[in-house]
């Protein structure tokens, strides 16, 4: 169980997930979020790592897997296959994010 009674969704995420908001993005939907949520909606216009986007928001990865589960729920966001040619960026990234972390 997670803050205020929620818990992730059916498949948990992985740091090395990756999510957009693809080419959904709602300028009004951001403008009515709470400040952590639009954070992580806004960083997501590019597609990014959930330790990515915890680092960049600087929010908890508990509260970055929460937030983008519940931007997902409602079609907000997108999960993205990992290809392998992505494989090397994204570790690179996946690493100087978690540096940030710490």
């Amino acid at each position: 169980m997670t803050a205020k009674g929620r818990t992730g969704g059916r498949n948990p995420l992985l740091i090395h997930t990756l999510v957009s908001t693809g080419n959904r993005y709602d300028p009004v939907l951001a403008a009515s979020l709470a400040p952590a949520s639009r954070s992580l909606y806004e960083q997501a216009r590019r597609m990014c790592s959930v330790a990515e986007l915890s680092a960049a928001c600087g929010l908890p990865l508990g509260l970055t897997r929460l937030l983008i589960n519940d931007l997902l729920r409602i079609g907000q966001l997108v999960v993205h296959e990992s290809r392998p040619s992505q494989d090397l960026a994204l570790l690179e990234r996946l690493r100087a994010g978690l540096l940030r972390l710490t």
